[in-house]
């Protein structure tokens, strides 16, 4: 999990020795692993159970756990037929940090934020030509 800070990304692709896309591991998912159930969705209750070095102790119970534990097993991909428009409502629509794109159900690339706003920053130039 500290490859998400170590290489900078928000969420990352776990797949099999065969390339096939097994689960998607995000920050969101992480920081949800931190936090447990009965407070997710209650921060008052978050705020009032909280005591000092609670969370260091959630962190260093999930630091030795697989990958696996956490990752999503539902998730959106896309093939290298879809648009750009396509894929950017689905990351509006979902709150996606990442998308695998899957041709022959094997990884052939992914599709993140960043790739999101630099084609909106390619769309807003001179003359943009689109693909």
């Amino acid at each position: 999990m500290k490859e998400l800070v170590e290489h900078r990304v928000n969420g990352l692709v776990v797949i099999n020795g065969q390339k096939q896309v097994k689960g998607i591991v995000s920050l969101q998912d992480i920081a949800a692993a931190t936090i447990p159930r009965q407070f997710r969705h209650n921060i008052r209750m978050a705020a009032a159970m909280y005591r000092p070095g609670f969370f260091t102790e959630m962190c260093q119970q999930l630091k030795d756990k697989p990958v696996s534990s956490v990752m999503r097993r539902e998730f959106v991909t896309v093939s290298l037929d879809d648009n750009i428009m396509a894929v950017t409502a689905d990351f509006l629509k979902n709150d996606l940090y990442i998308v695998p794109v899957i041709e022959k159900k094997q990884l052939v690339g992914i599709v993140t934020r960043s790739e999101i706003k630099k084609a909106i920053v390619y769309g807003m130039r001179d003359n943009p030509t689109e693909s």
